[in-house]
């Protein structure tokens, strides 16, 4: 069984903490994102865009729709040829 990633976040609003697990890590033009998923939701997820690096990175949804859809797009790329091995 491949082992999961799972990051904890504590959202702005509730100032709850949320266990996420990291589907996807990618970089493009230079940015990192990673793709998050709730742990208790198969079918949700959502794009963050990752700030800084190590212990201080911080993590900022993408509600932008043209950079939302361009994570989006390298995502099912990867997946894509990912299953066609």
């Amino acid at each position: 069984m491949e082992e999961m990633n799972i990051i904890t976040l504590t959202d702005s609003e509730t100032m709850e903490k949320v266990e996420l697990e990291i589907v996807e890590d990618l970089t493009i033009d230079g940015e990192h994102y990673v793709i998050l998923a709730p742990l208790d939701e198969e079918e949700e997820a959502y794009v963050y865009k990752v700030i800084g690096e190590g212990a201080t990175a911080s993590y900022e949804m993408v509600e932008d729709e043209a950079e939302f859809d361009k994570v989006v797009a390298e995502y099912d790329k990867i997946f894509e040829e990912e299953m066609s091995k």
